[in-house]
């Protein structure tokens, strides 16, 4: 059913395909095929319509608020893709008719959707038609599709109906509210919308062209419209072997655009400005719309491209497949808005923003797209008041991140859930009240990026104070214990969501501790600077202070200890006493949380089983505070009780597997976070891709078999291949330098490629860790036999 294109004429692991059509898999391969350029998302629907199918575009920070919907979402925009294509009067319908040859592929080069197939009517009469569609990486708001249609029996009339469709919801919840329909000059169609509660406009413009084996047509299609529809037919007569196409071009303008609001006073209304951008492009036609669009793919691919010489073609394949999704999921042209659990792919999770964009995917832009982590880093700056609100309401001081956010930044989780097999009834959702980690989390990936690219102007703007104010939050949260002299921080949600209601998540109370720890420092620092950011800080959150608070705290908080015969640190405060069961039948299925057939979640909360690695991630995030014996121990004990019912769990295992030198397990983890979406399993995917499962991907291969960590401004390397691998080639930016990194079984080369302006041309030689011994880089390093 799915195939992968291995080898081409340049080179392998480039095409994903589809190679039989079955309606009952429309969702995987809508999914798997999405396309996009970070500004808006085009879920593959096909073109002729089918039950079941899930038409979705999004553009990227666009959320509304359903009349009584308890959060908001990203609505579903109007879709321009749909075509109602007859021949000979017939309804073209691959569930109908006889399918001689099929083909549906996406090629991640370039980003191109094409499908190709020969289909006999009822009647006998057979039609080869070829359908091509892109979503331009060079102009964001536009879109294109070709539709071509050979009769090869016999002449025919061919009938397309083609418009702009305003009737789409999200699963029934409609958002918009109906604008202007008009059509221009014949062949241009546009549909306004405002977004019924964040009162956004939305401008859906196309334009279309006719050819008869090449040549234009002089077509005059019919007009018709209906409640938020307008449409155009055209009617066209067909030798048999003559071909028919249909090009379109389609474009997505929003009020909240930065290209339309930065224009000046007296700039056009935001209809007539879509308008006549859409014009422009259109007069370019299909083909040098598309060749833009390919080059900008290329550029991408050259800057950022991972090579990986495997004894399986897969391994090539889903890396780019990742790259692929990372690039079309992330709007590196707007630092208002992150990037959603499902990217711009699916209604999954409404749109919103978890820990998974600092912990798993921020990592891949750290190192190869620098500019686009800043946009990534700067959208918590954004959302920092409503981080304030969510602590204030929760009698809390400082900044306490939502652990769903959209565009203010104030909590965004449901209440309600799936049913509970025991009662009957939703399941509450409490990640929204008490899985309070992701406050830590943001403060790391914002001290992370800088490490990484010694942006100091984004730290003096933007980071300390993030780091500041999530320290506060931390020394408010905590609750001193008189028994044990120590500050506690009890009923919390840690990573592993299986356990709710916990006391002292050994996660949670490592990174409040390393938060407040990191505020101290930065303050100190800037202190002793005395400069105008201090002066700024100081007026602004009183830093001498809280000094003082984040002190006294600091020295008196509960981390978790290896236990000394052991050396297991308790994930909280009872998971080591519950009780152990049989895990087998539920780590070896398909399906994931299949253990919620047989327990409800309260009585997970009893059994030593989690969802996802917890403490582990501990081991990765500050790795130079823990023995390589402490990680060990607690790897081989904590594994065996995770289910990775999570799709952010195998690729975190696989990257720890590999600083436990268990290379073989490594790999089959990495092969398995790979397929999540990609492999076989055909409904694994149904809602959107699994974005941090995709940044997980990379990790795993860059910062796992690739050995690429950093800690405290020092760059670190420490590969080791797997046994399918025999070479890992890469591009590293740290702190304004580009590296490529080329690993082999016998030989180490790191070569610094270029350097930006900010990184200094008297910069003569960069200190690198490998494998824990200094080198120093100049213009090229090679390690023999490392």
């Amino acid at each position: 059913m799915i195939g992968y294109k291995a080898k081409d004429a340049l080179q392998n692991g480039w095409v994903i395909s589809e190679t039989a059509f079955d309606a009952r898999y429309l969702a995987k391969f809508e999914t798997i095929f999405s396309q996009g350029n970070g500004y808006m998302g085009l879920r593959a629907a096909t073109e002729e319509s089918y039950a079941g199918e899930r038409r979705n575009l999004f553009v990227a920070g666009t959320f509304n608020r359903f009349a009584n919907q308890e959060v908001t979402e990203l609505p579903n925009a109007a879709d321009m893709l749909q075509l109602d294509i007859r021949l000979n009067g017939i309804p073209f319908h691959l569930e109908k008719g006889m399918i001689h040859s099929y083909r549906r592929e996406l090629d991640l080069r370039q980003g191109e959707l094409r499908r190709d197939i020969v289909w006999e009517d009822g009647q006998g009469a057979q039609f080869k038609l070829c359908f091509r569609r892109f979503v331009s990486m060079s102009n964001l708001h536009l879109l294109g599709m070709r539709v071509e249609i050979t009769p090869l029996t016999q002449p025919a009339e061919i009938s397309i109906v083609s418009g702009i469709n305003g009737q789409m919801t999200n699963s029934g919840a409609q958002h918009f509210l109906e604008g202007e329909r008009r059509i221009f000059e014949k062949e241009l169609l546009q549909l306004t919308a405002v977004t019924s509660q964040s009162n956004m406009e939305f401008v859906h413009t196309s334009a279309h062209q006719l050819y008869r084996r090449g040549t234009r047509l002089q077509a005059y299609p019919s007009p018709s419209m209906e409640r938020r529809k307008v449409r155009l037919t055209y009617r066209v007569q067909a030798d048999a072997g003559e071909t028919i196409s249909l090009d379109k071009i389609a474009s997505v303008h929003t009020s909240i655009d930065a290209d339309w609001t930065g224009e000046q006073n007296g700039r056009p209304p935001l209809a007539e400005f879509a308008r006549d951008n859409l014009l422009a492009a259109a007069c370019k036609g299909y083909d040098q719309l598309f060749e833009d669009h390919a080059q900008a793919w290329q550029r991408r691919w050259e800057s950022t491209g991972i090579e990986i010489g495997s004894s399986d073609d897969f391994d090539q394949l889903s890396i780019r497949f990742a790259q692929y999704h990372l690039a079309i999921m992330t709007p590196a042209h707007d630092s208002r808005f992150s990037i959603g659990a499902k990217g711009l792919t699916g209604e999954g999770y409404k749109g919103h923003v978890f820990w998974d964009t600092e912990i798993f995917i921020l990592p891949y832009f750290l190192y190869t797209e620098p500019g686009t982590a800043r946009k990534l880093a700067e959208y918590r700056y954004h959302t920092l008041n409503g981080a304030r609100k969510n602590a204030l309401d929760r009698g809390y001081r400082g900044a306490m991140y939502p652990w769903e956010s959209a565009v203010t930044g104030e909590e965004e989780t449901p209440e309600w859930g799936p049913v509970d097999v025991v009662t009957g009834t939703p399941t509450y959702i409490w990640t929204g009240k008490i899985e309070q980690h992701i406050t830590a989390d943001v403060a790391y990936g914002a001290w992370h990026y800088y490490q990484a690219t010694g942006d100091q102007e984004y730290m003096d703007r933007y980071g300390y104070e993030i780091v500041m104010e999530t320290a506060t939050f931390w020394a408010s949260r905590l609750e001193w214990n008189e028994e044990k002299q120590r500050y506690h921080i009890t009923d919390v949600i840690g990573p592993d969501e299986y356990k709710e209601h916990v006391s002292n998540n050994a996660y949670t109370n490592y990174m409040a501790y390393w938060n407040i720890k990191k505020a101290i420092e930065c303050t100190r620092r800037l202190m002793q600077t005395g400069n105008e950011v201090y002066t700024r800080l100081e007026q602004k959150l009183s830093l001498n202070e809280r000094l003082k608070e984040w002190e006294e705290k600091a020295q008196r908080i509960y981390l978790p200890q290896p236990d000394a015969e052991s050396l297991l640190i308790p994930q909280d405060d009872t998971y080591l006493e519950l009780q152990v069961i049989d895990l087998e039948k539920y780590r070896n299925q398909e399906q994931v949380a299949s253990i919620l057939a047989d327990y409800s979640m309260t009585q997970l909360s009893d059994i030593q089983v989690s969802k996802q690695a917890d403490i582990l991630v501990l081991f990765y995030l500050l790795e130079d505070w823990f023995s390589k014996e402490v990680k060990a121990a607690n790897w081989h004990y904590y594994e065996p009780k995770t289910l990775h019912d999570s799709s952010l769990s195998l690729s975190t295992h696989s990257l720890l597997a590999c600083d436990v030198h268990d290379l073989d397990l490594a790999y089959e983890m990495f092969a398995k976070a790979a397929r999540i979406d990609l492999g076989t399993n055909m409904h694994s995917c149904d809602e959107g891709i699994h974005a941090a499962s995709i940044g997980g991907i990379r990790k795993a291969a860059i910062m796992g078999f690739g050995g690429v960590r950093s800690w405290e401004g020092m760059l670190r390397l420490n590969p080791m291949l797997p046994n399918a691998w025999e070479r890992l080639s890469f591009p590293l930016y740290w702190q304004g330098v580009r590296l490529q990194v080329t690993v082999t079984r016998d030989q180490l080369v790191v070569e610094r490629i270029s350097s930006e302006a900010n990184a200094g041309s008297d910069l003569r030689e960069m200190n690198i860790l490998i494998h824990g011994r200094p080198y120093a880089l100049k213009d090229q390093l090679i390690i023999n036999s490392f």
